[in-house]
């Protein structure tokens, strides 16, 4: 019988949020047609809806259900038309809920008992349209069944005897550690690209990014091995931050811990090779060149700047990004992000292997037989006035989720 893993400690939270649009449906009354106008039948075409008081007065509901949805996103993964979150966080999901259901129903009441006067501001301001607002306009009591807030919190169990489900149910809880991972390396690499690349320094509100990702993870730490050392240098990182900070901001060689170990969450292969001892963050320092990454050393950084680092511009996954509506980033470009990543370690890994004695190596001269190699091309050096530039300014609450 197949024996499905992790189940005891997942819980699943499930969020019902019912928010009235402030719209009806048009009735045929409401047209004014010209002479032998007619409107379509009913079979044939809906007439749509009209707005029966302000939908400004509406945002606070909507507003609440992103905040839960953001709160639960933060904890856990999506699941079952619901989120799987950590059985040992339940209380605090709770907790949370409950004052936003609280907020929630507040707002409910203010609303309902102000119903009618919305509906006659919104008559003022549509004056023309007063006869089409007021014959559409729904009764208090019916408004108020159609706002409304629930959550439910369970656990899961496989029919005892039905093996298939049982391997499907076991196939579904095994992708969530595919699926953190995955949103660890889109998290990393977008703090990269609009964080760390090119800086010197950056501002304190960078930690808030990895706080968030540190307690997520720690949390499903179950569904992957890779997890737990993904947490130690997570915990390191942050730790550094009050150790290093310099008023607002982080500087080397601090900076250059928060780049490598960024750098190593941003590639799914790299963050497998961490948790298995093949990648370190001081290794990383010495192929850039820098000083050792002790947290709160009082070294100097090195002349090498880390601006010379290849900057991915997209994250390195395998889906198109959203860049618009319609558009998607061209896949020779994200396989360009990948190529530069995957190069930048392949380099550290060269530089792991024990170098040869430059006072044994000999000048060979080619013979005719061996041609000669072009010269490598000189890598580019950046600007001076950009890498001048300075970072933009953090609140300590900043994060990217």
């Amino acid at each position: 019988m197949t024996e499905v893993t992790h189940l005891e400690s997942l819980s699943v939270v499930q969020i019902d949020f019912d928010i009235w649009s402030g719209q009806t449906r048009l009735s045929a009354a409401d047209f004014k047609l010209g002479i032998g106008g007619e409107i379509p039948p009913e079979k044939l075409a809906q007439l749509g809806s009209k707005k029966i008081c302000d939908p400004a007065k509406l945002k606070g509901f909507h507003r609440l259900k992103s905040e839960a949805r953001r709160m639960l996103h933060r904890y856990g993964m999506p699941f079952m038309n619901g989120y799987a979150v950590p059985v040992d966080k339940v209380n605090d999901i709770c907790a949370r809920l409950d004052s936003i259901m609280s907020e929630y129903n507040a707002l409910k009441d203010a609303f309902v008992a102000g119903y009618h006067q919305a509906v006659d501001e919104w008559v003022r301001e549509n004056p023309q349209y007063e006869s089409a607002i007021r014959s559409g306009a729904l009764p208090r009591s019916e408004v108020e069944k159609r706002i409304a807030f629930e959550y439910q919190i369970f656990m899961i169990q496989p029919v005892s005897g039905d093996d298939g489900n049982a391997q499907r149910l076991n196939r579904k809880v095994n992708s969530l550690g595919d699926d953190l991972i995955a949103e660890i390396v889109e998290t990393a690499t977008k703090l990269y690209n609009e964080r760390l690349a090119g800086q010197t320094q950056v501002g304190i509100g960078t930690r808030q990014t990895l706080e968030n990702l540190r307690d997520k993870v720690d949390g499903l730490s179950f569904l992957n091995q890779a997890f737990d050392p993904l947490v130690r240098l997570l915990d390191e990182t942050i730790d550094g931050y009050k150790q290093s900070a310099a008023g607002r901001f982080i500087t080397a060689p601090f900076l250059y811990q928060v780049i490598a170990a960024t750098l190593i969450m941003a590639d799914r292969d790299k963050i497998q090779l961490y948790a298995s001892g093949g990648v370190s963050v001081d290794g990383i320092a010495r192929t850039l060149d820098m000083t050792p990454l002790a947290v709160g050393s009082p070294a100097a950084p090195s002349n090498t700047s880390v601006l010379a680092l290849q900057t991915p511009q997209d994250p390195p996954q395998q889906k198109s990004m959203e860049l618009g509506v319609g558009e998607q980033k061209p896949v020779h470009e994200q396989n360009d992000v990948v190529d530069d990543i995957d190069q930048f370690f392949a380099e550290f890994q060269a530089d792991e292997v024990v170098a040869p004695n430059p006072a044994k190596e000999t000048a060979v001269t080619p013979t005719a037989d061996e041609p000669v190699a072009p010269t490598p091309a000189t890598a580019p050096v950046m600007d001076p006035k950009e890498a001048a530039q300075p970072p933009q300014d953090d609140d300590e609450d900043q994060g990217f989720f």
